[in-house]
């Protein structure tokens, strides 16, 4: 409770009763009524301490519930994101081996070499490598590897097999009068687990079969 006070005039009335008594007084003499206000505001400060830690710690659940939802989206989204990312970059290889070919006789590169890097963004064909894609789980700027893939219809059957985190594979297939006239590029996604395709038990091969 607060206290009236008249200035200059030594006296101040009690807030329960209004007794008149003077300023000095610290108990009502006719209720009993403490005055002394900072006890009281001792006491508001106290009380609303109380009302907010009481507060901060009923929201805990509720602040614990929501991240509970939250964290997994978002972690589901970031996994999403680097997947796109790595698609992305499948793509950027099958549209340099399918430049290289048009300029091959439809043959495909045998080797990861120069010429093939330089069908890649911002190079010059032949002898001018591009720019390498970034992998989205390193950061790093990499260029696809050589893969072993020989039979494109079983490999997408499958997303059972291993691959580094956000690595791109190319693999030149051999075909009719062993010309490498195919390709298939895979690519890694989290926990080193092959991207799949549409169906999540098929991996995602790009290919021109």
């Amino acid at each position: 409770m607060t206290e009236s006070l008249i200035s200059g005039g030594g006296i101040k009335f009690c807030p329960r009763c209004g007794q008149q008594m003077k300023a000095e007084t610290k108990v009502c003499p006719s209720c009993g009524q403490r005055s002394g206000g900072s006890s009281d505001k001792t006491r508001t400060i106290i009380i609303v301490v109380v009302v907010v830690a009481v507060g901060m710690l009923a929201m805990l659940p509720i602040i614990g519930i929501l991240a509970a939802i939250a964290l997994p989206n978002f972690i589901g989204a970031q996994e999403k994101a680097r997947n796109s990312s790595v698609k992305a970059n499948m793509h950027t290889a099958q549209i340099a081996v399918e430049s290289y070919a048009v300029d091959h006789n439809g043959m495909y590169p045998k080797a990861i070499n120069t010429e093939f890097k330089s069908y890649y963004p911002g190079g010059t064909t032949p002898s001018t490598a591009g720019q390498p894609p970034t992998n989205p789980f390193t950061s790093q700027s990499e260029w696809p590897i050589v893969g072993h893939v020989s039979d494109v219809i079983s490999s997408r059957k499958t997303a059972s097999g291993t691959l580094g985190e956000g690595v791109v594979e190319y693999s030149v297939i051999f075909t009719g009068n062993h010309q490498p006239t195919s390709y298939a590029i895979r690519g890694g996604g989290k926990n080193n687990h092959v991207i799949s395709g549409i169906n999540p038990e098929t991996a995602l091969v790009l290919s021109n079969q």
